[in-house]
């Protein structure tokens, strides 16, 4: 497998978890660039099959993410079109990313897509010298985030709570099993102690450490579930969430 130097790095975990938030911060690093979301590892599909480019070619909110990106719809059906692994296509269309942005070839890129945790495995063998920071959230305010649906909307409490717990169960797994390769950090430290976050996100994937006063403002976390989730909502979110938010730190009582 062909490396990058330097490597990229990838942020990922649960939706609403700050995964924005983490990625608009780490923009303010010289010689960083990340897109839009790509989600280009977030379905199983195999690449090159209809079902696969299905995903990117009838997806508008993907296509506002490359309108943004500066990269056209011909410009992604032909890469669809012409590369032959999901490597090579992302490869491809971070140059083209750059390109467009009137960035140089060499610039560091890194990607934001928390649902790219669902092929984190094959992620990491695509960029074996990857890695990949983890952001975690206490699974309720998750919850009430996906209830009032100002970003994302889910109307069921066990679907949003499954989108936390399945998230999570599979980011705790590949860092057992690459304990060097993923640093998770929790949404609340980094809106309590951005700086030091940070700090400690930069030291992991080697780059330049940010100076306090060009980091950007970030909102303290807030238990908004207590005026969201009414106590059966709770105890359901408990129940399918509670051993492995346990198992980050989160207490239920």
């Amino acid at each position: 497998m062909t490396t990058v130097d330097p490597p990229p790095f990838f942020i990922l975990g649960c939706v609403r978890s700050g995964t924005t938030m983490l990625r608009d911060l780490l923009r303010s690093v010289p010689g960083l660039c990340c897109p839009e979301e790509t989600h280009f590892y977030r379905w199983a599909q195999p690449y090159g099959t209809r079902q696969f480019e299905q995903n990117y070619r009838k997806n508008a909110v993907l296509a506002h993410h490359r309108e943004i990106d500066g990269v056209t719809e011909d410009e992604m059906g032909a890469l669809l079109d012409t590369a032959r692994t999901r490597r090579e296509f992302t490869d491809q269309y971070m140059a083209l990313f750059r390109e467009k942005q009137g960035l140089s070839a060499d610039t560091r890129w890194f990607d934001k897509t928390p649902q790219n945790v669902y092929c984190v495995s094959l992620l990491a063998v695509d960029y074996p010298d990857s890695r990949f920071v983890h952001i975690t959230r206490d699974p309720r305010n998750v919850v009430a985030s996906l209830a009032v649906g100002k970003v994302m909307k889910v109307d069921s409490v066990v679907g949003a709570a499954n989108y936390w717990r399945e998230a999570e169960i599979l980011a705790a797994e590949f860092e057992r099993a690459n304990p060097l390769r993923m640093l998770t950090v929790s949404y609340r430290d980094l809106t309590n102690d951005p700086v030091t976050v940070v700090r400690r996100i930069c030291r992991f994937v080697d780059i330049e450490l940010v100076p306090a006063e060009e980091l950007g403002k970030v909102r303290h976390e807030r238990n908004a579930y207590v005026d969201v989730l009414d106590p059966d909502a709770l105890a359901l979110v408990e129940e399918i969430c509670g051993p492995v938010a346990r198992e980050l730190g989160y207490n239920f009582s």
